[in-house]
């Protein structure tokens, strides 16, 4: 009998481990069989046997406690396993950098739109671009590299860090003084163009006298130092960190009044090229002026959203492992 007891038991580990697909290894379990006296036959062998069967279900039950206590550790390191994998599945899914990138590529297409805008603004309705000798289309190019450096790259040079989130700092550095540079040449042959077709023009038209250009050049100002000031800092060897880490607040926050700058005066100068150029007729809503007024929306909404995607704290990029260890060998992060 504590044969088939032990038959029966180990069918009914198996079919517990096969349930629940957890590995048991369950320690031998030593059943103890009571012999019995069968030489006499009064009332003491009715007890022996008595006793006997007593003790075969209590050696079944600790057994059965024994092979218990063994599979519920192992179920609950699964149960665990499982938690921990579905974590790891939420993180990958996070829904912050979801929106992020449908907002990334909103701005990328609100940027490019505006940019070709510009070119068939000017194109379709202010006769297209030109050199010194036609000081009026000599101006074109102002809207247009004003558009693309200190708007477009501006932009997109705030946004390097969080758009490329798995790429090195340090390739990140050189990428935003990169764009940079090509926003401050562009923006200076704006400039360029822009005197040169008020100097040039017959009779000159003055200088500097508008809102639209103080803004504007105030804006230029900011840019550049802020250029030079975050070369020096973040770029040249030898800074100390904790002067870094001071600068570090102050070059965002101008970074991100400069861009705001620029906006503003990108959309005054939308106003006064179309009031200038269409007088009394823009109030009738022709096609230059609408037109005109689609751009400045365009620059209004690219920039909201490049300020929202550089300050909401959800989208900032995670330092890389490689980037601590280069932070920790040489203190030049």
């Amino acid at each position: 009998m504590s044969k088939d007891l032990d038959i029966e038991q180990a069918a009914q580990v198996t079919a517990t481990a096969a349930t629940t697909s957890i590995e048991v290894k369950a320690e031998p379990v030593a059943v103890v069989e009571l012999a019995a006296p069968i030489t006499t036959t009064t009332n003491g062998e009715n007890n022996g046997k008595a006793e006997q069967s007593q003790q075969q279900p209590q050696t079944v039950t600790a057994a059965t406690t024994t092979i218990t206590e063994q599979v519920q550790p192992s179920a609950a390191a699964a149960a665990d396993a499982v938690a921990n994998k579905g974590g790891n599945n939420k993180s990958t899914m996070d829904p912050a950098l979801i929106n992020f990138k449908v907002l990334y590529v909103l701005t990328q297409l609100c940027g490019l739109t505006m940019i070709v805008l510009v070119g068939t603004w000017i194109g379709q309705h202010y006769g297209g671009l030109g050199g010194s000798s036609n000081p009026k289309l000599e101006f074109n190019w102002h809207p247009l590299f004003m558009t693309i450096g200190f708007i477009y790259l501006y932009g997109n040079s705030i946004l390097v860090y969080r758009g490329f989130r798995t790429t090195r700092k340090k390739t990140l550095k050189l990428t935003h003084a990169g764009i940079h540079m090509a926003a401050f040449v562009l923006t200076v042959i704006a400039l360029k163009t822009v005197f040169d077709s008020h100097n040039l023009a017959d009779p000159p038209i003055p200088n500097m006298y508008s809102l639209h250009s103080w803004l504007g050049l105030s804006a230029v100002i900011i840019f550049c130092l802020q250029y030079a000031a975050g070369f020096m800092a973040f770029l040249v060897p030898g800074m100390r960190e904790n002067y870094k880490i001071a600068l570090m607040p102050l070059h965002i926050y101008f970074g991100l009044f400069g861009f705001v700058l620029a906006i503003a005066s990108a959309v005054m100068g939308l106003t006064e090229k179309a009031i200038f150029s269409l007088g009394a007729n823009y109030s009738t809503l022709p096609a230059a002026g609408v037109l005109a007024n689609i751009i400045g929306v365009l620059y209004v909404i690219f920039g909201a959203l490049v300020v929202y995607l550089a300050t909401e704290p959800a989208y900032k990029r995670k330092p890389l492992p490689e980037d601590t260890a280069l932070l920790a060998s040489n203190g030049s992060e």
